[in-house]
């Protein structure tokens, strides 16, 4: 349950673990949280989600969150927040995220995965859950190392410059007649015009929040432990592409700059930098309350990130051209598929997985893996003998730490005598499940 219960008329912080359920009387905070919930129910996104995803079953009167964690006002005049924590104590964010360096197909949609509403007050959020400097250097970072990867934008930039006998763009008369006529150096002639390059505002912008993280993350570099080193080197390879951009950036532009919605990754990186240079590193500051610190608002989609960090541990045991990734199959998108064995792979961020079989996520994998079109493009097989090997990874306590021990081949009948953290689920053919720890801060 969770850890503060708010009354009816006293409370400030709301606080919950994700999927959670809860009962609320009518009263000002039933009132509040049902006028969010409705909302929010249209839109999905993270931009728009309101109490990490919360939502309200009517026939059981009852409240119950989803598997989002962060933080959201629900009455910012009279400040007052809710928490969503995650079930395992101390989650070491930064080793999960990590993993979206691993490739660069794991970059794709990093906005589904973290949002921070960086123009919105700041919540007090416990220290020990969340180290969110570390967090917001390694997801800036990631956005723009993607955005290099797709290429800098262009955009028209007005040049001032003199040049020497020839007029480009507009002539600046009152110049040349101050600096030309009047000392007699006719042949140079002060011109204003607009030059196609990537010096534009959005790619300055970028350059001056990359500058401000090197030094944040000399300012982490303990917290960073083993990632320092790895950040150091991407942020040299990404500030390479930054060599023929400038990082002058006054107020005005920063107020005046206006973000292109077709480009979807500088909407999601520019107000990011913007809070970097306008705090100058300091994003996070220290609360009046003991072990707190102070953000704004932020939601983190466990799902996703559980993914994508196993994504990093398939990768790291088998290499990358024998795991598919995110492929879009007929019956929905495949999370992982293990070309060797011809195996469908799915993440579930769901704890119960260690006692119970949820019956919904094996129809789930078994229409991938029975889809004809599928077994022939993806799984690579045209057997119609063969039985496509099927597994649920899924994170729990007593899970296994990395994959660097775990057999070449899953989909073994004495695979549990071989590792012990696979199991054959007995109900179903060819199915198997395995265990994962998250990684927590030690």
């Amino acid at each position: 349950m969770s850890e503060y219960f708010p009354s009816k008329d006293n409370w400030d912080c709301f606080r919950l673990i994700e999927h959670e359920r809860f009962p609320i009387e009518e009263g000002d905070l039933c009132t509040l949280l049902l006028e969010g919930v409705q909302d929010s129910s249209s839109n999905t996104s993270l931009p728009y989600l309101k109490y990490m995803g919360m939502d309200y079953n009517f026939h059981k009167k009852e409240f119950f969150l989803s598997y989002y964690i962060g933080s959201d006002w629900i009455d910012r005049e009279k400040g007052r927040s809710i928490l969503v924590t995650p079930k395992i104590k101390g989650i070491d964010f930064q080793k999960m995220f990590m993993a979206c360096f691993y490739d660069n197909s794991v970059n794709d949609n990093l906005d589904e995965l973290f949002h921070i509403r960086t123009n919105d007050s700041l919540i007090d959020v416990p220290s020990n859950e969340f180290q969110l400097e570390p967090l917001l250097i390694i997801y800036y970072i990631n956005l723009v190392k993607q955005i290099v990867r797709k290429g800098l934008r262009k955009d028209y930039v007005i040049r001032e410059e003199r040049l020497k006998s020839k007029i480009k763009g507009k002539m600046m008369f009152s110049q040349y007649i101050k600096h030309g006529i009047a000392k007699n150096r006719k042949e140079t002639v002060p011109c204003r015009f607009e030059e196609y390059s990537i010096d534009c505002t959005d790619n300055r912008i970028l350059k001056k929040a990359l500058l401000i993280c090197k030094d944040m993350i000399v300012r982490n570099k303990k917290v960073l432990s083993t990632n320092y080193t790895i950040l150091n080197n991407i942020m040299n390879e990404v500030m390479a592409a930054f060599e023929h951009i400038s990082a002058d950036i006054s107020v005005k532009d920063l107020a005046r700059v206006r973000i292109n919605k077709v480009f979807k990754l500088y909407k999601s990186a520019i107000p990011l930098a913007k809070m970097i240079i306008r705090k100058k590193g300091y994003c996070v500051t220290k609360s009046n309350h003991k072990g707190m610190v102070s953000f704004p608002p932020f939601i983190i989609n466990m799902p996703l990130l559980f993914e994508r960090y196993v994504y990093g541990l398939l990768v790291e045991k088998y290499g990358k051209y024998n795991i598919g990734f995110q492929e879009r199959v007929k019956g929905g998108i495949m999370d992982f598929s293990k070309k060797d064995e011809h195996m469908v792979i799915d993440t579930k961020y769901i704890t119960t997985w260690d006692k119970d079989i949820i019956h919904d996520n094996v129809g789930q994998l078994s229409r991938y893996a029975r889809n004809i079109s599928n077994r022939y493009k993806y799984l690579e097989i045209d057997d119609d003998r063969f039985i496509c090997p099927c597994m649920i990874i899924y994170p729990s306590i007593d899970g296994a730490d990395d994959l660097k021990s775990a057999p070449d081949i899953l989909a073994s009948e004495d695979i549990h005598a071989q590792y012990p953290y696979i199991k054959p689920i007995h109900e179903y053919l060819k199915f198997f499940k395995l265990s994962i720890k998250l990684p927590v801060i030690q």
